[in-house]
């Protein structure tokens, strides 16, 4: 399994990123995992299971085509890639400070480049031209942005 990761502050299009990478990943064969840091608390989709939170400290729920299983404990980044080993590519959305993987570094602005820069940094994307090394919305420079990704992602075991 290979692991990259797209940081950047808050709004800086990591999730729009992510979901294109996702969908060029997937589209290329590839079975991708997503690993994303969020700072609200985490919903199961179905009410009848959610109902279960309060009192469980693992909820599982399962159907004929997926499986999703919710922790009430912390989890380092590391116990979560555990359940990624069958991915080809593992995105990792978020946990700037980690530093066993490359990253995209998604900008909003020029001036953040400095702040998110750690020398793990694959590239820069922005929404903006002339800030970053490659557009978000540009379909071409997903694609680009994905062989770049796919070469010096590190292999995480």
């Amino acid at each position: 399994m290979k692991a990259i990761g797209i940081i950047g502050y808050h709004k800086s299009g990591k999730t729009t990123l992510g979901l294109k990478l996702c969908r060029e990943f997937s589209d290329r064969g590839l079975r991708v995992g997503v690993i994303k840091h969020v700072s609200c608390e985490l919903r199961l989709a179905d009410a009848d299971s959610s109902r279960y939170r309060p009192f469980a400290s693992v909820i599982g729920a399962a159907s004929p085509s997926e499986a999703e299983i919710i922790f009430r404990a912390q989890k380092s980044l590391r116990d979560m890639l555990l359940y990624c080993t069958d991915c080809d590519i593992v995105l990792v959305e978020g946990f700037k400070k980690e530093r066993i993987f490359p990253k995209i570094v998604c900008l909003r602005e020029k001036e953040e480049k400095e702040e998110l820069l750690d020398g793990l940094e694959l590239f820069t994307a922005s929404f903006r031209e002339g800030i970053a090394d490659y557009l978000i919305s540009g379909k071409t420079h997903i694609s680009e942005m994905a062989d770049v990704a796919l070469e010096k992602a590190f292999v995480i075991e």
